[in-house]
């Protein structure tokens, strides 16, 4: 599978789960600043295939940027989130822009976008992703793990990662850890910390039933939380052997 990369220079929620969901389907993405120096940086250094701009830039900067992109070798393709007007997109595509979805659109409509423009070949891969990605934050959710902690967003890396890799289980700190740390531009001590900190408090109030759903009758005797690892392998195997399961059931039918 070839693989692109991408800039990223928003902080909205799209970006959180775009980022995901493209650097765990292999491809290659750096997040910036939403500041015209650091994109422009950015862009020289990185090299990007394809870019997502939002309207934390202003519209000067936003057409600027286009400009000079289409001048550059690389010839990045441009994707723009816009809040403006009909007119004000028709700028952006007349400066250059490859497209300009609304603001709200979601992660899916970008990558669907980002594919048509790139004429990829990564659609397969991205939609085993975005299963995975739904069903690891369900897990999350239903085990107390929302997206208000930090740790939410390292732990649905870690395991999806783990899931599609099993192998690398062994090597949570060594490997994992650092990998994650690069997908979410964070040290690898952060993610331990935010793992950590997610699961200590979402045990506490966790019903005893969900406890025991994954991780059997004795959980509920526990006095402390789980360890980073021993939640992450318990986790992820279930949903691995969940998924198996399914499929056996999907072949056999």
């Amino acid at each position: 599978m070839q693989s692109y990369k991408f800039l990223l220079p928003t902080k909205t929620l799209t970006k959180n789960e775009l980022t995901d969901r493209l650097a765990m389907s292999g491809q290659r993405v750096k997040c910036t600043d939403p500041h015209a120096d650091e994109i422009y940086k950015a862009d020289v250094t990185f090299k990007p295939d394809a870019a997502v701009i939002d309207e934390q830039l202003t519209v000067k900067e936003t057409i600027h940027y286009i400009e000079q992109t289409k001048k550059c070798s690389t010839g990045a393709k441009v994707i723009v989130l816009a809040h403006g007007s009909g007119s004000e997109r028709d700028r952006y595509l007349s400066t250059g822009a490859d497209a300009v979805l609304p603001a709200d659109a979601n992660a899916e409509a970008v990558i669907n976008s980002l594919e048509k423009m790139l004429g990829t070949s990564m659609g397969h891969r991205i939609s085993y992703e975005s299963e995975l990605y739904e069903r690891v934050s369900y897990a999350l959710c239903e085990l107390g793990i929302t997206p208000n902690y930090c740790g939410y967003r390292y732990l649905r890396s870690i395991l999806i990662l783990l899931i599609s890799e099993p192998d690398m289980v062994r090597r949570i700190s060594k490997t994992v850890y650092p990998k994650v740390a690069k997908i979410h531009g964070a040290k690898p001590s952060c993610i331990e910390r935010g793992v950590r900190t997610a699961i200590g408090r979402s045990w506490k109030k966790v019903s005893p039933e969900i406890k025991v759903k994954y991780f059997g009758v004795h959980s509920t005797l526990l006095e402390s939380s789980p360890t980073n690892s021993e939640f992450i392998f318990i986790v992820a195997d279930r949903i691995r052997r969940e998924i198996k399961l399914e499929n056996a059931k999907n072949k056999n039918s």
